[in-house]
């Protein structure tokens, strides 16, 4: 009896971590992370295969992209070629940051309705693609650091591996590291 106890506290123990490790690679994996950020307007993922870019692309009716990658693959170019979408790359680092005018950059291509729907992508949907939609949810759409923080750890962020982006995010939305405001800590 205590042989098929064990096996039994066991297994319900290891299907919830399964499920969960199923899920992920389900969600980064194959989905790429895809998010609606703004329904019909903006979306983010990370870097999509080329079958899943077309199809987006027909679903969905993008007119712009938004990379955040060093590099653009041929086929990205090639299919917004095809489709007459407009594809903007602006690469920055996830250990580094966004760099002097980047934001200003981002957010005018964000908010251009000529682009819209627009897909922001990077590597894994994660950073790059986390910190471009967190301060488009709280300098645009008005959200509260914290809950555009949670998103971004949703999807994937990791802040110990890259620290100075939620560091970035702080400063460029005028808060300290403790995530109160400068104005009230002065």
């Amino acid at each position: 009896m205590k042989g098929k106890t064990r096996r039994a506290l066991l297994l319900t123990l290891l299907l919830p971590v399964g499920a969960l490790a199923a899920f992920f690679a389900w969600d980064y994996g194959v989905q790429k992370n895809f998010d609606t950020v703004v329904p019909g307007k903006i979306y983010r993922s990370g870097q999509p295969s080329q079958g899943q870019l077309d199809e987006w692309m027909q679903e969905y009716g993008f007119r712009g992209i938004l990379t955040l990658r060093f590099g653009v693959p041929p086929y990205e170019k090639e299919l917004a070629e095809r489709y007459g979408v407009k594809l903007y790359h602006v690469p920055f680092s996830a250990t580094k940051g966004l760099r002097e005018g980047q934001w200003e950059k981002i957010r005018s291509i964000l908010t251009d309705e000529s682009n819209l729907p627009l897909l922001v992508h990077c590597h894994g949907g994660g950073d790059r693609s986390g910190i471009v939609t967190a301060l488009y949810r709280v300098e645009i759409q008005g959200w509260p650091l914290d809950k555009a923080l949670q998103e971004m750890n949703l999807h994937y962020h990791v802040p110990l591996r890259y620290p100075v982006l939620q560091r970035q995010l702080r400063e460029y939305l005028g808060e300290d590291s403790e995530g109160a405001s400068a104005q009230e800590a002065g």
